[in-house]
């Protein structure tokens, strides 16, 4: 109960779709300003695109109801029952994600730290998906489904194939 009138409520929010809107618009910002602070913390790419893959995965548990809206924003993005506001909002969200990822990826790069032959956004779409998918897991999972332990593997196993060894 918010302690407001119905009335009230309707002079902040059209209707139903813009209610969706502005959650889809702070889950999305609430998300990127988890990261971002968390990615500052790395000292170089390769440790970012670390912490981007462990934290984005571990995510799921800190805001599961925000993640269930995300995956269901994803779903009727794909079959699109969302207006086309909410469903550029979502393309945005993922395309800006992918670009920061790509720019780690390229900036890793160039500081040798990574081969130059890797397609930068193929991988940090990959790693997109992949977070996505290691949320939904933990989500179903839980508690027996060790985000961090799984995520830490993996991202060992991808360094084998695209660090750069000198």
């Amino acid at each position: 109960y918010a302690g407001i009138g119905k009335g009230t409520f309707y002079d902040y929010f059209s209707d139903k779709e813009d209610i969706l809107n502005e959650v889809v618009s702070l889950m999305f910002s609430d998300w990127m300003e988890v990261m971002i602070q968390k990615v500052g913390q790395a000292e170089n790419p390769t440790q970012q695109l670390q912490v981007i893959l462990r934290e984005g995965s571990s995510l799921g548990a800190q805001f599961e109801q925000l993640m269930i809206i995300y995956m269901d924003v994803w779903r009727w993005s794909v079959s699109q029952k969302v207006s086309v506001e909410i469903n550029d909002k979502f393309k945005s969200f993922l395309e800006e994600n992918r670009r920061i990822l790509t720019g780690i990826i390229r900036n890793a790069q160039e500081q040798g730290q990574l081969k130059l032959n890797i397609d930068a956004d193929v991988l940090a779409t990959s790693l997109i998906a992949l977070i996505d998918g290691f949320c939904l897991h933990q989500m179903i999972l839980k508690p027996d489904f060790d985000t961090f332990a799984i995520s830490d593997k993996f991202f060992e196993l991808l360094l084998v194939g695209i660090k750069n060894v000198m």
